[in-house]
């Protein structure tokens, strides 16, 4: 048995995407190394719209998908959960 401590703390891994995101951005404009937080960040500065709704888009998107990965893992680990159809 798990302890009880365990499913709370998967969702809050899978919902903290977004500040990973912000630190990256945080690392790679403060240090000028080159990636997609940056980009973000330089899309936003120059008003490249498309640019910047398609790395937002894309960072929802990673939300999404560790969120649903953590309740995913929620219920593989835990056999009380029970899927309501």
């Amino acid at each position: 048995m798990l302890p009880v401590s365990v499913l709370p703390a998967l969702a809050l891994v899978g919902t903290r995407l977004p500040e990973v995101i912000a630190g990256a951005a945080v690392v790679e404009v403060v240090f000028g190394w080159p990636g997609v937080a940056a980009a973000l960040v330089d899309s936003a500065a120059a008003l490249d719209f498309p640019l910047f709704a398609a790395l937002s888009l894309g960072a929802a998107a990673a939300v999404l998908l560790g969120s649903a990965l953590s309740d995913a893992a929620a219920i593989w680990l835990d056999p009380r959960i029970e899927l309501a159809g």
